[in-house]
């Protein structure tokens, strides 16, 4: 062997053991260390992938894009220049592209080099915009040229892609068989149980993905998170841990100051986020816009809460969900900054939310605050929402509904008393299509449903020349004489009774009034006014009347 060729070979042996010792730092989620090897390793080729790999663990997206992008007109035959390229296609939105790079490296290594197959999985995986399936296809390419553990997993991060659990877990067994000892298909099994908010299955995954490689920091944030909310001791514990283990960066600092607001040391959290934000990576800034709103709600300094949800909701990360927009409607809520927005806020936290149990405790929120607030137009329209997200509809919410809609049409009336405006009318006719529906769907409760309908009508008719609302008195104690609860209803049968002696009377209908005049003495023998009613009308009758 020339020694020109010993050394080649040297330098091949020593680029793939150093190839090996950035991909572990990658495996292992230290990318600021990888990344700091790729920057001194040989330019190029493969380093450069890798180098990519480490900056969009970074979440540092546009650097990323930027190196692939010129690795092509670097070496434009170089299949992992090719590959790389393609991920920077993928990554701003160029579909097409993509495929078309990924295929001519492909063809230029003939399909027979796994590696080049497994990035372009890895690429259609991890970019927005690639194409899980086309992963699935170079993975099972390439393990049927190896079976790694890495391979396996990839196929299973596939396969979560398209929200196949089962064929994700699947692989991931298929690594752990392959090779126990690889820490990663535990975790990414636990992954899976965590979207199904599953604690009885991912907690053991993630603990047996430090107990096959206790190297493993990834699974140690995962159970800082997942314990954060249930015992801070416990989780301050698993952070300490992984603190131990990642690398120094933005990561572990933002993980530290939310330790802090979960102990209740919300002065210190703002402290340290607000020293932090300047230097921190432009991707993890809007996590501390977050943390100094929800400390200084904590604090109770609203206009300083509110400055951080605004900012935060303007700048939002990968972590937003609809809690937040309900926070935001609190700390508006609590610093009086209008309820306009509150309102938003709330109706934003609703249309994001998948789960209708959390849709529904939204609602209820809403419809309490319009409460607090002294909102009646609002406060109709959450208890309407309230029975409307009803999975079984309750004859109490369809009730609640009706009666706040009533309520509002009083308030209104009240309100605008003075001129007269008649913009209570549409509540009035609103509560009375409400307790029609609930007179329909709950037959039984029908009593207060006529109740409600008659009172409705009334107050369309106030003088009583249209008799509105007669129908449904009379039906009212009609139902109400007949039923075995009728001792419930009395309250409600006296007013039946005495609109509608009120109203026969004006019609000069003697026989009908006097028929409601006696109902209604039933039930107030001492109403002195009814009692000199009742003879007046008697003494007409015998002397001829009606």
């Amino acid at each position: 062997m020339s020694p020109r060729f010993l050394a080649t070979a040297l330098l091949l042996v020593n680029i793939a053991f150093a190839q090996d010792e950035g991909r572990q730092d990658l495996y292992y989620g230290k990318f600021q260390s990888a990344r700091d090897f790729y920057q001194k390793a040989q330019p190029g080729g493969e380093s450069t992938w890798w180098l990519g790999q480490a900056e969009l663990g970074m979440k540092d997206t546009n650097a990323a894009a930027t190196l692939y992008a010129h690795a092509l007109a670097a070496a434009p035959n170089d299949p992992w220049a090719l590959v790389s390229a393609g991920m920077a296609s993928l990554l701003t939105g160029k579909a097409t592209d993509a495929r078309n790079q990924f295929e001519s490296a492909i063809s230029l290594t003939r399909g027979r080099d796994a590696g080049i197959l497994q990035a372009i999985a890895r690429a259609n995986i991890d970019a927005p915009a690639g194409d899980a399936n086309y992963a699935i296809t170079q993975l099972n390419l390439a393990l049927k040229r190896k079976k790694t553990a890495g391979l396996f997993t990839d196929l299973g991060d596939a396969y979560a892609k398209l929200i196949d659990g089962g064929n994700a877990v699947t692989n991931y067994n298929n690594a752990l068989q392959t090779d126990p000892s690889y820490a990663a298909a535990h975790y990414k099994t636990g992954l899976i149980y965590e979207t199904q908010r599953n604690p009885s299955q991912f907690v053991p995954e993630y603990e047996a993905a430090i107990a096959a490689d206790a190297r493993y920091a990834a699974a140690f944030y995962r159970l800082y998170v997942h314990y954060y909310y249930l015992d801070v001791d416990k989780a301050r514990d698993y952070l300490a841990k992984y603190t131990a283990l990642a690398d120094p960066g933005p990561l572990v600092d933002q993980a530290n100051v939310d330790i802090l607001f979960a102990g209740g040391h919300y002065q210190e959290a703002v402290d340290r986020a607000t020293a932090l934000l300047p230097g921190t990576p432009a991707a993890f800034k809007p996590h501390y816009y977050k943390l100094l709103a929800y400390a200084e709600d904590s604090l109770g300094r609203y206009a300083d809460a509110r400055s951080g949800m605004d900012t935060y909701l303007g700048h939002p990360d990968d972590q937003l969900t609809p809690k937040n927009y309900l926070e935001a409607a609190r700390i508006y809520y609590k610093g009086g900054f209008g309820a306009d927005s509150v309102f938003a806020f709330v109706e934003r936290a609703i249309a994001l939310d998948t789960v209708p149990a959390q849709k529904t405790a939204y609602i209820h929120y809403a419809a309490a605050l319009a409460d607090s607030l002294h909102e009646p137009i609002r406060k109709a329209y959450w208890a309407g929402q309230v029975y409307l997200n009803e999975k079984e509809p309750d004859p109490a919410d369809l009730y609640a509904w009706g009666n706040e809609i009533y309520n509002t049409a009083e308030a209104i009336r009240k309100a605008d008393s003075a001129t007269r405006t008649g913009a209570s009318d549409r509540f009035y006719r609103q509560a009375d299509s409400v307790f029609a529906c609930y007179i329909d769907k709950f037959p039984a409760y029908a009593v207060y449903g006529y109740y409600w309908r008659a009172r409705s009508n009334w107050s369309l008719d106030t003088d009583m020349k249209k008799g509105l609302a007669a129908p449904y008195f009379e039906k009212m104690i009609a139902m109400a004489d007949t039923s075995k609860d009728s001792a419930k209803y009395v309250d409600a049968v006296k007013t039946g009774a005495y609109y509608l002696t009120a109203y026969y009377y004006g019609k000069k209908a003697f026989r009908e009034a006097l028929e409601y005049d006696n109902k209604y003495l039933l039930y107030a023998p001492d109403d002195a006014s009814f009692r000199r009613l009742k003879d007046f009308i008697e003494k007409r009758l015998a002397q001829g009347g009606n």
